[in-house]
Formats: structure tokens, sequence, C-alpha cells
């Protein structure tokens, strides 16, 4: 009996996540049509793209209130161009030095789902170090209903400003808890990701030591003319954020001389 069965991209996705046993009791899951472990199954989606927003936050830690150590704010993880997606799990990375994990909340992506059992937000599943730097937040719908087809808010995450710096606020696609996305009918949906990045220093601190001064031209000359797609890329030096080191950012770095973080 396929009725009130689709549960079962929730195990196949979450392989580090343990749903209760109420959920298996309840009938709402057939392990038997869990895929992922055998024959390799060809995505038919188009591809989608699972989003940081906003993607790009820079802040000055003096004259931006909010994102000094000890703050906190909100990103949130979106999806665009989804067709039938059923279950995911995202597993969300950033450098625990500057940024720690606070809390998250759902979004309304899945939650349109037409199932009269809903999804698996009222059983929270989620993986969170903050000594490795990474959220692994997971959902799925409940009941044996078609997915979802469109744009929206997967989850939002909080986070707690920890230091002064930078990060790239990433997407997660290896490793232990990779990111996954499931049809309705067991099979991988595609996807592209779109990172983040969160820099809360001085305006013009191409070194990020809280003092902008001689060493920071000595920065930016070092990385001269560097895109991007150079090899030796850092993008804090970028400090106007144009993809382009060159004289805009000695520029901004002349007109933030001698500022200093007390």
């Amino acid at each position: 009996m396929r009725g009130r069965t689709k549960l079962v991209s929730l195990a196949a996705i979450f392989t580090v996540f343990v749903v209760t046993s109420a959920v298996f009791a309840s009938g709402l899951v057939n392990v038997s049509r869990t895929s992922l472990f055998g024959t390799p199954i060809y995505p038919d989606s188009p591809d989608s793209v699972v989003f940081v927003d906003p993607g790009t936050i820079i802040k000055d830690y003096l004259d931006d209130p909010g994102y000094q150590i000890g703050n906190t704010f909100q990103v949130h993880v979106n999806i665009t161009g989804a067709v039938d997606l059923f279950s995911y799990q995202v597993n969300l990375t950033w450098n625990p030095a500057i940024l720690s994990y606070s809390s998250y909340t759902y979004g309304e992506f899945l939650a349109r789902t037409g199932s009269a059992y809903g999804t698996s937000r009222s059983q929270p599943t989620y993986i969170a170090d903050n000594v490795a730097g990474y959220v692994s937040v997971a959902e799925t719908i409940l009941g044996d209903v078609a997915g979802i087809t469109g744009d929206g808010r997967l989850f939002t995450i909080e986070f707690l400003i920890l230091d002064y710096g930078a990060t790239s606020i990433g997407i997660g696609t290896g490793g232990e808890l990779p990111t996954k996305l499931l049809e309705s009918t067991g099979v991988d949906h595609l996807y592209t990701v779109t990172n983040g990045y969160f820099r809360n220093g001085l305006s013009g601190d191409a070194n990020l030591d809280k003092a902008i001064n001689v060493f920071d031209i000595l920065a930016v000359k070092g990385h001269w003319g560097e895109t991007p797609a150079s090899p030796g890329w850092i993008r804090e030096v970028d400090v106007n954020d144009d993809a382009a080191i060159n004289v805009f950012d000695i520029l901004v770095v002349k007109a933030n001389w001698g500022r200093t973080v007390p």
C-alpha cells in the first residue's frame, strides 16, 4: 500500500539522522522505497539553485551597529527553480573562529505541501557543531504526495559573532553531511549552489589586523591585478569587493587611514 509512505526520502538523505520511532510506527515510512544505497538513479529534474541570502554581508565594525562581537544576525537558505522537491538536507559551513551557530527556523517552502501530515518539522532534525563550524538541517514531506515546485525559503540560521574578521558561509556538498535534495519519486534533485560571505572588518582593513595603515597598502599591492579567478585570490584584500584588486582599493585604504578598533 503506497498511501502515507513517503518519509522514505528522509531515511535516504539523512544517513546520520535518527527520526523518532513514533514516526516510523505511524505507518508514514516505507523503507522498501529507499533507493540511495541500491542501483544508481539518474536525476530527471532541471537544475535548481540553493543559495545563501543575503549572499554578501560586508559591514564596518565601528560604523554599522549590530555587527560587533556578541551581536547576532540571520541568513536564509533559499531555493529557486525547484521541481517536485520532496526532501532536503542542507549542510552550511563557516569559520568557527568568526561565527557560531545560534538557532534555526524552518522556512515556508516544503510547508506548502498538500499532505495532511505536513512535514517533519514537527520533529526537528538538525546537527550543529560549533567546533568544526557547520550545521546540517533536514526536512521532508510526510505522506504520499507530490513535492513542491517553485522558489522559496528552506530555513533560516542565526549566527552569533565571535570575532572581528571574515568568513565564507558555504553550502557544503561533500564530507559526511553533504547537501542533498530528493524528489517525491526518490531520485536525486539536481541543484547548484551559491555561497555567502560575511565580513565585519573596518572599511579598508585589507589584512584584518584592526588597524588601517601601511600594511594594508602593502597587502593590496601584494595582490595587485588579481581577480576571483586568480590562484592567490584573497577576498578580504579586495576591500571594496568589486572583484578586482586595483587602485580603487588603495583609495578606500587611504580614505580610512589611521582608523583602529579599540
